[in-house]
């Protein structure tokens, strides 16, 4: 195994960061070229100015050897909830992330599901996610990563309360006025 390098201050363009981050997020390898020697690396960490998320203030590169395994949380994106929401259904997530092990130059950015044309009670389970070669996932293979239910309107109980209270009033104005 590769011996580690010492943590090294680095500038680089804003703009090929970026590129970076959205093309491998804070998951997949990538390789960079540092004093003239290629490394293998994956962004760990992104901190970026509270007032503006956009501009990135520090983020760290983690080297990594070519035999070396790395395990990362990676996010569950889903689309098509817009498509749901016109039938009545909406999306209910049971994780938001999977908790997944891989080698050196391979891995993945998020897991992507569509879920536009999926029926009430029809779920996904973490046995139905199509795994890419050199990714193992740590997660009860029986979990449900996301299940589509019925949208149903809740009522606000003051909101019933009050309109309940409302009737009563006109039936009593009513009752009054027969009795006049």
């Amino acid at each position: 195994m590769e011996k580690s390098i010492d943590s090294t201050s680095i500038e680089v363009e804003e703009k090929a960061f970026k590129d970076a981050l959205n093309e491998y997020g804070k998951s997949m390898t990538f390789k960079v070229t540092l004093d003239g020697k290629r490394h293998n690396v994956y962004i760990k960490n992104v901190q970026t100015n509270i007032l503006k998320p956009d501009d990135i203030i520090h983020f760290e590169l983690h080297r990594i050897a070519k035999d070396e395994t790395v395990s990362a949380h990676i996010p569950v994106v889903i689309h098509g909830k817009e498509e749901l929401e016109k039938r009545r259904l909406y999306v209910q997530s049971g994780l938001s992330e999977i908790n997944c092990e891989y080698k050196s130059g391979s891995g993945i950015q998020h897991f992507e599901f569509d879920a536009s044309e999926m029926e009430q009670d029809e779920a996904v389970y973490v046995k139905d996610i199509k795994i890419p070669d050199g990714v193992t996932i740590h997660e009860d293979p029986e979990h449900i990563v996301f299940i589509v239910k019925e949208a149903h309107q809740v009522l606000d109980e003051e909101t019933d309360e009050e309109a309940v209270e409302a009737e009563e009033e006109v039936l009593e104005t009513d009752e009054e006025a027969t009795e006049a």
